[in-house]
């Protein structure tokens, strides 16, 4: 997988099972992104850019924080927004899949902190830059990270 175009990480969560584990590469979905009090998920989600590549990280209960997707934005955020709703998930993202773990052998799902090397907070669902401060203290640049990343999924 080309690597080249990874922009983001963001936290998925679901309380039972593994979030959007039955969309297989190739596959479209809705990637939710979850309203909160202070507001701006609605403006944020709208201006990440078609074609970026986001990782999706979530902690099943039982698991630890893991690797699971690797999902591409296919439309601009204006052409997204028409079709949002009102409510806790009603802002969402067109995506199209491009790296699915392997959920028949949790084992081989990598784990999130392993392979990113730090330890962040997941406060929100909103996408993260890769090239995040706290990241780049311990990859020193991005393009070693994607090298990296580029190893994981392939």
């Amino acid at each position: 997988m080309d690597c080249s175009r990874l922009e983001y990480i963001k936290n998925v969560n679901n309380d039972s099972d593994w979030a959007y584990e039955s969309h297989p590469i190739g596959a479209y979905f809705p990637l939710n992104f979850k309203e909160n009090k202070d507001g701006g998920v609605d403006n944020h989600a709208l201006n990440l850019p078609k074609g970026s590549l986001i990782i999706l990280s979530q902690k099943r209960p039982g698991y630890e924080r893991s690797l699971t997707h690797v999902v591409e934005l296919v439309n601009e955020g204006s052409e997204d927004k028409p079709q949002w709703e009102t409510g806790t998930w009603g802002i969402f993202r067109w995506v199209k899949v491009h790296w699915i773990a392997d959920f028949k052998d949790v084992s081989r799902i990598p784990v999130d902190q392993k392979e990113m090397i730090v330890n962040w907070g997941w406060f929100d669902t909103k996408a993260k830059l890769l090239s995040s401060p706290k990241l780049m203290e311990q990859w020193g640049s991005i393009d070693k990270l994607r090298a990296h990343l580029g190893q994981v999924f392939n």
